[in-house]
């Protein structure tokens, strides 16, 4: 009688803690190939830091972290797009050029948007603590 080839089933927690593995792996590989994931980082460290000094609410605290991860997945998405259209592409190619400018587009404007928000929930917080400092 012939064997079947049944699929071990691996358990739960194995299974998870891969992906977490995975997922942390994907991020130093992102943080080594792309730069601007290390600008992000350094904007971010300054957006808490300023945001624990000027006393945010919860909401605006829930805002600066939803944005602040809508800009990062952006991120790692516009790279994993590109390192794939780089994988099929082994020569130019305008139409994976037109693929790659238009995820670095997507990203960028995500970004903007970022500091939109970030003007409306830290300015008028910043304008009143140094009112008070100066005064």
């Amino acid at each position: 009688m012939a064997r079947k080839n049944v699929k071990k089933k691996t358990n739960v927690g194995i299974r998870v803690k891969n992906k977490f593995v995975n997922a942390g792996r994907g991020v130093f590989t992102a943080l080594q190939e792309e730069s601007t994931l290390l600008i992000y980082l350094i904007m971010i460290i300054v957006c808490i830091g300023l945001g624990i000094w000027l006393k945010l609410t919860y909401i605006e605290w829930a805002i600066i972290v939803l944005t602040i991860g809508i800009v990062v997945s952006f991120e790692f998405v516009n790279t994993s797009i590109e390192s794939f259209v780089d994988l099929l592409s082994f020569e130019y190619n305008e139409r994976a050029k037109k693929i790659k400018d238009i995820c670095a587009a997507a990203s960028i404007l995500s970004a903007f948007a970022s500091l939109v928000v970030g003007f409306l929930i830290y300015l008028p917080k910043l304008i009143d603590t140094l009112a008070k400092l100066l005064s």
